[in-house]
């Protein structure tokens, strides 16, 4: 089969250097939870978890089921945990993976109880708190009725609370330590109220507040975007390890004052060289990049002129007279020594780079590639 007119390069050793760097900062006495949600943030399981379990990895996090069953069948033997609320179809299905909840609240936990006597087993579960200020699924301890919805929680025979655990939502310095220091109190106190035993396990950060802020580590540290190269903490050392690849279809050459794509939404303002690349907002490749993201082209940064349509986009290339049907387009990546960086694709579209990301995994095939760096 022919390659297809997009796809993404995933550089596994970038991946397996970015867990050194993220243990080297982070220290030896801290666990590290590698997630793998999201089809490992679009970079794909089958190439991820390989590496993260040469590394030594033994923990990782999931959201959806087919994860969780795809690390098992690729020889993962360690923890999974689930790190969202599950439906309760989702929790019995997960239940023979071996699968460690995330129980949001009292309501929710009993959904998982209900789901642990259909399968025969008692699941384990981190309880949510709403420490840090996220109130998308935590208990809140500051509400009068947060204190019995934890007692409620430890009482159903179906749930075994293992860990309490809760979510940054900001990546702030001073946001996440103060949310640190309400998550250790308040996690003291819930794991009282749960009846867990000694030890129960405490986590909250993720990979920026994990490499900013030293006292938001506790028991465990679930990194996901710093593993492929992706995050504001300033840890030097991490590379992107996932690279958007298209080439040129077509060339033509248009006079000044000719407009460009939908809505005659780019006019020339000079005579340009304009180069066709069969990849559009079908692909992943948002709308809102139109007119206003770079690609590389030889090694020159060129902008995206037109307003994408479906499965194309047009690049002027006037200053890249070298410029050849076929020759590789990098929309994301390095090559030959420039690279488009999440900050560029960030200012570009106003939303992170894995909202973009992430998509490309779903939609278009990947490619392993060892040591590709910025070529």
């Amino acid at each position: 089969m022919i390659p297809g007119p997009g796809w993404i390069e995933v550089d596994v050793e970038a991946i397996a250097r970015n867990v050194v760097v993220v243990r080297k900062a982070i220290g030896p006495a801290t666990p590290l939870c590698g997630v793998v949600k999201a089809d490992a943030y679009g970079h794909g399981i089958d190439l991820v978890l390989p590496v993260l379990m040469n590394a030594g990895i033994t923990t990782i996090g999931v959201t959806a089921n087919e994860e969780a069953h795809r690390a098992r069948e690729l020889g993962f033997r360690g923890r999974i945990l689930r790190l969202r609320a599950a439906l309760r179809d989702e929790v019995e299905d997960a239940a023979s993976a071996g699968v460690e909840e995330w129980a949001g609240g009292l309501a929710h936990a009993r959904e998982i109880d209900a789901a642990a006597r259909a399968a025969g087993r008692r699941i384990p579960v981190h309880v949510s708190l709403n420490s840090t200020g996220l109130s998308r699924d935590g208990v809140d301890l500051g509400a009068g009725h947060g204190t019995a919805e934890l007692v409620g929680i430890g009482r159903l025979a179906g749930v075994r609370p293992i860990g309490v655990c809760a979510h940054f939502p900001c990546e702030d310095e001073e946001d996440v330590a103060a949310g640190a220091e309400a998550f250790r109190e308040q996690s003291a106190e819930a794991a009282g109220l749960l009846g867990a035993p000694p030890g129960v396990e405490r986590h909250c950060a993720t990979s920026y507040a994990a490499l900013t802020v030293a006292s938001s580590r506790f028991d465990l540290v679930r990194v996901g975007a710093a593993l492929y190269g992706d995050t504001a903490a300033p840890v030097a050392g991490l590379r992107p390890a996932l690279r958007l690849l298209s080439r040129i279809a077509a060339i033509n050459a248009y006079p000044a004052g000719s407009t460009v794509g939908y809505d005659r939404g780019h006019r020339l303002a000079h005579a340009a060289r304009l180069a066709v690349v069969p990849l559009g907002y079908a692909d992943g490749y948002h709308r809102v990049l139109g007119g206003r993201a770079h690609a590389l082209v030889r090694g020159h940064r060129v902008p995206a002129v037109d307003k994408l349509a479906m499965n194309s986009l047009v690049l002027d290339v006037s200053r890249v007279p070298e410029a050849r049907i076929g020759d590789e387009v990098v929309l994301a990546g390095g090559q030959g020594g420039e690279a488009i960086l999440a900050k560029d694709l960030e200012a570009a579209s106003g939303q992170i780079a894995a909202d973009l990301y992430t998509a490309w995994g779903r939609l278009l095939p990947r490619r392993a590639r060892a040591g590709q760096g910025a070529s």
